[in-house]
């Protein structure tokens, strides 16, 4: 008998991970066919929008093509005068699942839009995935968390935004509440607390800071309501939850050092006439231009009522999480996710709520997520473990009465929704609120669905079928036309225009490398530097570095210092410009006379007090730039004045990395006009040199006389100690996992 049982683990095994699978495909069906239009067609693509298309889809084109290089992209030298792409945080350089897409098989050295459709929808499976494990550790259902995680993926917020950076760091959340809970519960509490921190830091690498500061505090907010719920600390607890920070803190690492880097000499847009700087907060009427309207939480229901951003989980899925909330509050979990779902709206509900304010006062970095919308995530993820419990609930026998009232209460509300619709349609000389009509045309198709379940006439999986097939009807008709078709002109037009400058910039290439040019940002929305690999002064970002736009690069002595050669425009900006090319798209390419090499020499150095004088200086004059540069508030290195004839050229130049040769009379500085940012590295002649930050901005290097090798490098300390920091954040989880038990169980 004791060989019996032990073998018996091993024979069964098999069937055992093919149940396992199982609900994983059905979820992968379910989004698939949801998202048809992607895959299925060719037809329509999610990239047909402005932040899409002239910010998101550059960006991803351009690491696309460091990562088929050999390089992990750490510097974008194209936008500006180049500055840190990692930094930005919000290109993704630092999460790992866009490692996978960047490194996929390019369509003669263009990222593949096949590609970018199958990476919208996995991305949306991945949450509906997380979201079934986290229901099924709950205990619910297979039928049920099926139901849950489809809810999560297809509606709320993951449904809803196309912007990969801010859907990458929401997906994660259920896997936080799934650890974070199963440590609270005392299982394997030290793994469950490390992996938790895992996940949330998993979150932060994705690319944008909002989604995971507002989840952040949700989960601060459920640890230390456990560590005090008997008013003096549990201090088991309150170690596990420093581990939990501890392990988010490292494995967010890669990304937050250089975004901190980076953030603290930049100077971000954020809905105001100017940028902001690190040390300046988002000003609170930002956060109330962004916060969720009471009346809008109606679009929780009805689609189409929304502003900012789509709330709608559909009224099957709400329904589902009151009956929870009826048949199940006395579960411990379920009292958990309702007050985790109330907290979620009333941080949605933004300046209407006097806790978000509350938080925005007190909080750190609170004040950064400007969109306190966001936080609806929340709110989507609390009701769609719900839903499980619902659904469970009900296929009960002892649902019956329940049931037979919710059928009632939803045939009252779809008439009262139609007779809605219809005043409107008289009212409103016809016009059409398809939304409305549709939710009432939903509760009474759940009115059905409920009634038939009082009455027993439905199998003993009907009700979760029943439940999901009207949720993605629903879901379905909220999302029907938000993919535009590729003959729809009016919808499809940012990756024509893209598609209409390729001779401009085929024109560019053929000229002396390296060519900088300037354009007019209203005609070419696009970051135009990242698409095709061309240095552009402008650029499509949320930010830009503070010693940049302290330049004031708009005037033209500026743009002379910086070389912009060329200027892309419908008519010349400026007397003196040349026109060298007419693009089919009617677009001009003017020459710039004038304008520096991208490589000089300088002997004499100035030292200003203040930056604010930068722009000053630049403009005036009676300061012939080619001969004379500054630094702000340092040292003024010595030069040496010498005849002329000297010679500096650029050798080789690439993201990361270059490398200059310089013949000097005598001692002097070798200017280069690229950004100067902390981490670029220099060596002249193989030992180490100083890069000082010259004419507010750029790279200069002292040489003595003779012939040299000047080589640059970006190896920023932020993205070596993040990284060192990442890696033991997620080693160390594994380690503790492994300890904890070698076989984890399996997610069935």
């Amino acid at each position: 008998m004791e060989v019996a049982e032990k073998h018996r683990p091993g024979r069964y095994r098999p069937r055992r991970w093919l149940r396992a699978l199982t609900a994983p495909a059905i979820l992968l069906a379910i989004t698939i066919g949801f998202f048809w239009k992607l895959v299925l067609t060719g037809q329509y693509t999610w990239l047909e929008s402005p932040d899409m298309a002239n910010q998101v889809l550059p960006w991803f084109q351009f690491q696309a093509g460091e990562w088929h290089r050999g390089h992990f992209p750490l510097w974008d030298p194209f936008p500006a005068t180049g500055q840190s792409l990692i930094g930005q945080a919000q290109p993704g350089a630092a999460y790992p699942p866009n490692w996978i897409l960047f490194s996929l098989p390019l369509n003669n050295g263009w990222i593949r839009q096949a590609y970018l459709h199958w990476y919208f929808v996995l991305t949306r499976f991945l949450a509906a995935l997380f979201c079934y494990w986290l229901c099924r550790d709950l205990k619910r259902s297979r039928p049920a968390a099926i139901v849950a995680g489809t809810v999560f993926a297809l509606g709320g917020y993951i449904g809803a935004t196309d912007w990969p950076q801010m859907v990458n760091g929401a997906i994660w959340a259920p896997l936080v509440f799934l650890f974070m809970l199963r440590a609270l519960r005392g299982r394997r509490a030290t793994a469950s607390a490390a992996l938790a921190g895992v996940f949330l830091g998993v979150s932060w690498l994705s690319g944008h800071h909002q989604i995971p500061i507002l989840l952040s505090v949700a989960v601060t907010a459920i640890w230390a309501c456990h560590i005090f719920r008997r008013r003096r600390p549990d201090w088991h607890l309150a170690r596990l939850a420093a581990l939990f920070c501890l392990f988010a803190v490292l494995t967010a690492g890669l990304q937050a050092l250089p975004a901190y880097e980076y953030g603290k000499l930049a100077k971000r847009w954020v809905d105001l006439p100017g940028p902001v700087g690190w040390n300046e907060p988002v000003p609170y009427n930002v956060h109330a231009k962004y916060s969720l309207d009471p009346f809008y939480v109606l679009g929780l229901v009805v689609p189409g009522v929304y502003r900012n951003g789509d709330p709608l989980i559909g009224v099957v899925a709400v329904g589902l999480a009151m009956a929870a909330l009826g048949l199940a509050i006395r579960n411990p979990a379920v009292r958990l996710f309702a007050v985790v779902a109330i907290g979620g709206l009333l941080l949605a509900l933004g300046a209407h709520s006097v806790f978000h304010g509350l938080l925005y006062a007190t909080v750190p970095l609170v004040e950064k997520a400007r969109t306190p919308q966001a936080a609806i995530l929340i709110f989507h993820l609390a009701v769609a473990v719900l839903t499980a419990w619902g659904i469970d609930r009900l296929s009960s026998r002892r649902a019956t009465r329940w049931l037979r009232r919710s059928g009632t209460v939803l045939v009252v509300a779809g008439l009262a929704l139609f007779l809605l619709a219809a005043a409107v349609w008289v009212f409103k000389d016809h016009s059409k609120e398809d939304g409305v009509a549709f939710a009432a045309l939903t509760c009474l198709l759940a009115a059905g669905l409920f009634w038939a379940g009082s009455r027993r006439q439905l199998p003993p999986p009907g009700m979760a079928v029943g439940c999901l097939m009207l949720i993605l009807l629903e879901l379905g008709f909220a999302r029907a036309f938000w993919f535009p078709h590729g003959l729809d002109t009016d919808r499809s037009r940012y990756l024509r225009k893209m598609a209409q400058t390729a001779d401009i910039a085929a024109f560019l290439k053929r000229n002396p490398w390296p060519v900088r040019v300037d354009l007019d940002d209203q005609e070419i929305t696009f970051n135009f530097g990242d698409w095709y690999g061309i240095d552009v002064l402008g650029t499509y970002a949320a930010s830009l570095p503070a010693n940049f736009l302290a330049m004031e690069v708009n005037g033209e002595r500026t743009q002379m210092l910086l070389g912009v050669a060329y200027d892309i425009r419908s008519k010349p900006r400026r007397p003196g410009q040349q026109l060298v090319f007419s693009g089919e798209g009617g677009l001009n390419v003017y020459q710039n006379p004038g304008a520096f090499p991208r490589v000089w020499t300088v002997h004499e150095l100035l030292r200003l007090e203040k930056r604010e004088l930068i722009g000053r200086y630049l403009a005036d004059p009676n300061h012939d730039l080619a001969r004379k540069t500054f630094v702000v508030g340092e040292p003024v290195p010595a030069l040496e004045a010498c005849s002329e004839g000297e010679q500096a050229r650029l050798l080789r130049r690439e993201p990361g990395f270059v490398r200059l040769e310089a013949d000097m009379r005598c001692r002097g500085m070798v200017v280069l006009s690229d950004a100067f940012f902390p981490g670029w590295n220099a060596t002249l002649d193989g030992r180490p040199a100083r890069i000082y930050e010259v004419y507010g901005g750029l790279r200069g290097v002292v040489a003595p006389a003779g012939r040299h090798v000047i080589e640059m490098r970006y190896r920023p300390l932020s993205v070596i100690l993040g990284g060192i920091m990442t890696a033991l954040g997620v080693l160390g989880a594994c380690l503790l996992s492994l300890r904890d038990r070698k076989r984890p169980p399996v997610l069935t």
